[in-house]
């Protein structure tokens, strides 16, 4: 009876951080996806996705976004518990987590601060460069933690750094726009962050959907 009662408590772990990560997805897809819609003549060549927080569906943009950076929030953190591995260092999970909350907070107040205020709009922007530099770290780390976990297919962590690369590339051209003579590359930066935006739905996906089905992850 109580190895049930803790094969079920496993379960409802398990299963409950995997959703975790596709709410997270979900909330933040539907937001955008129904911010887009009800933004006329908006092109993704030309604006990035916080633009959609001056559309008719700022609101929805904004509660999805908020919605968004708590469940992956929440995800993360349930996510670095199933590392109890031996040949997992402590500092390397330790470093996972707390990118991943920082970054996870930062996102949440840039779904808060939307607008064409000067000082919201300055928060916004703060915190989406937190966001987006410490979500680089913590997506890194968390793919090199799936890598040296035997619970985990390595190839779950190398197919991980494909989003590490596209928001390493993105980081790349945010840098170089800002010298003045390569100002011009800010017009391949929308395109982008929308390419960037859907390679980590697409890994929290991936992860989330890993998790559910596997049997052997357990929480400390």
């Amino acid at each position: 009876m109580l190895n049930l009662k803790l094969k079920i408590n496993s379960l409802s772990q398990k299963i409950s951080n995997g959703v975790y990560g596709l709410l997270s997805i979900t909330f933040g897809g539907l937001g955008d996806l129904i911010a887009y819609l009800m933004y006329p003549g908006y092109d993704f060549r030309r604006r990035a996705v916080s633009s959609l927080c001056l559309g008719p569906g700022w609101l929805i943009f904004q509660a999805g976004t908020v919605l968004s950076g708590l469940f992956a929030l929440l995800f993360l953190i349930n996510f670095e518990k199933t590392f109890n591995d031996r040949e997992i260092n402590l500092n390397l999970r330790k470093y996972a987590k707390i990118t991943g909350i920082i970054s996870c907070v930062s996102f949440i107040i840039l779904g808060i601060f939307c607008g064409s205020n000067i000082i919201i709009a300055y928060i916004h922007g703060i915190n989406a460069v937190i966001s987006w530099i410490f979500g680089l770290l913590y997506i890194s780390l968390y793919n090199t933690l799936i890598i040296k976990s035997s619970k985990y297919s390595k190839y779950l962590g190398y197919f991980g750094f494909i989003t590490t690369f596209t928001m390493s590339l993105m980081l790349v051209f945010f840098l170089l726009h800002l010298i003045p003579d390569l100002r011009f590359l800010m017009i391949i930066l929308p395109s982008l962050e929308w390419t960037n935006t859907c390679s980590l739905i697409l890994w929290y996906l991936v992860v989330s959907v890993y998790i559910i089905h596997k049997k052997n992850l357990k929480m400390v």
